[in-house]
This record gives C-alpha cells, structure tokens and sequence, in this order.
C-alpha cells in the first residue's frame, strides 16, 4: 500500500504541478497581451497628436491662403478704382486739350497782327476741312506759337 499511496502522491503532484505551470503560461500571455495593448495605445495617441498637428497646419495654411485671397481681391478693387480714375482724368485731359485748341484757333482769327494764311500754322477754317491726324509732340508744341 505504501507504493500506491507513493505513487497516487507523485500523480497529485505531477496534475498540481501541471496545473500551476499552465496557469502561469496563462499570466505571462494575459500579461504580454497587456503589454501589446498599452503599446498600441500609445502608438494610436501618437498618431492622434500627429493628425491634429497636421489638422492644425492645414488649417492655418488655409488661412493664411484666405487672407492672401482677400489681400488680392482688395488689390484688385484698388487697381480697378485707379483704373477707373485714370479713365476719368485722361478724358479730362482731352477735354483741357480740345479747349486750349480752339482758345489758340480762335485767338489767331482775331489777332490783327497775323495775316490770314500768311503765318505758315493753319487756320481755323483749314484744321476744319483737314483730315483728322495725329501730331508729333514736337509739331504739337509749335503748332500755335505766336509772332513775337
């Protein structure tokens, strides 16, 4: 008897045995299972602070690209406002021109002193019945110089 309580002893021990082997083959994997969770936790907040700097940039390049957008736009009204000025005083200008001209034609038609024709620069009646063409500015310039 003495060999068999012997032996059902060794076999108790053997199943403990067994028995607290498998369950700390159990701990380490619940434990390394654990520890890759934690990892890919940390992983994923990583990535996380990532996109949101990246989300940050995005959204201040589309910003500063707005900003740059209405800086433009605010230009292009200014040059349009200067364009539109420039219309307004060059058509002044010609105004101003067409006034002097006639001053100037008129003038030589009444000045006593400058025979009619004799002066070598046309007469009102001739810059009427002429072609319209355009002068140098050197001819513009002594086109209605007076006797002195």
């Amino acid at each position: 008897m003495k060999t068999v309580i012997v032996i059902v002893l060794a076999v108790v021990v053997v199943v403990a045995l067994l028995l607290v082997l498998r369950r700390a083959t159990a701990q380490r994997r619940l434990e390394s299972q654990r520890e890759e969770a934690a990892r890919l936790r940390d992983e994923a907040a990583e990535h996380d602070r990532l996109a949101r700097e990246r989300e940050a940039g995005a959204a201040e390049a589309e910003a500063a690209a707005a900003k740059a957008r209405a800086e433009a736009a605010q230009r292009a009204a200014q040059a349009d406002r200067l364009a539109a000025e420039a219309e307004r005083r060059g058509e002044g200008v010609a105004q101003a021109r067409e006034l002097r001209d006639e001053h100037l034609r008129l003038a030589e038609d009444r000045d006593p002193d400058l025979p009619a024709h004799d002066n070598g620069y046309p007469q009102h009646d001739d810059l009427r019945d002429a072609p319209e063409e355009e002068a140098t500015p050197e001819e513009e310039a002594g086109r209605y110089r007076t006797r002195p």
